[in-house]
């Protein structure tokens, strides 16, 4: 998990299972964090939504190179991400990549992250 912000190499479906539940809780805990503490110090409305606009941002980076990563792993091209944008099918895409397993052995795009 220590390289969150890479588009290279692959991932497994537990670590990108793990990766995508800890990023959206992280995510959600620190806006959560900046809307309770902006309302107890009298903060204006806009410096916290800045501040959870940048949050989010770094969130859908960091949610968009899991993605990439794990299209890897199943062989498609990482510009399969902006499928996501696609109603009904990002719902599909989301399943496949959830519960597909990897091309097993090594591909294109590098070695078997489950081979150890």
């Amino acid at each position: 998990m220590g390289k969150i912000f890479t588009l290279k190499g692959r991932m497994g479906r537990k670590q990108y299972f793990l990766g995508v539940l800890g990023i959206t809780v992280v995510t959600y805990a620190l806006a959560f964090a900046i809307g309770f503490v902006s309302a107890m110090a009298g903060v204006g409305e806009e410096g916290a939504s800045a501040l959870g606009f940048i949050i989010g941002a770094a969130g859908c980076a960091a949610m968009a190179c899991l993605v990439v990563r794990r299209l890897h792993d199943v062989g498609k091209p990482g510009w399969h991400y902006w499928l996501f944008f696609v109603p009904l099918y990002n719902i599909y895409l989301g399943l496949v990549l959830l519960s597909t397993k990897g091309a097993s052995g090594a591909n294109e795009y590098g070695p078997d992250p489950c081979a150890a």
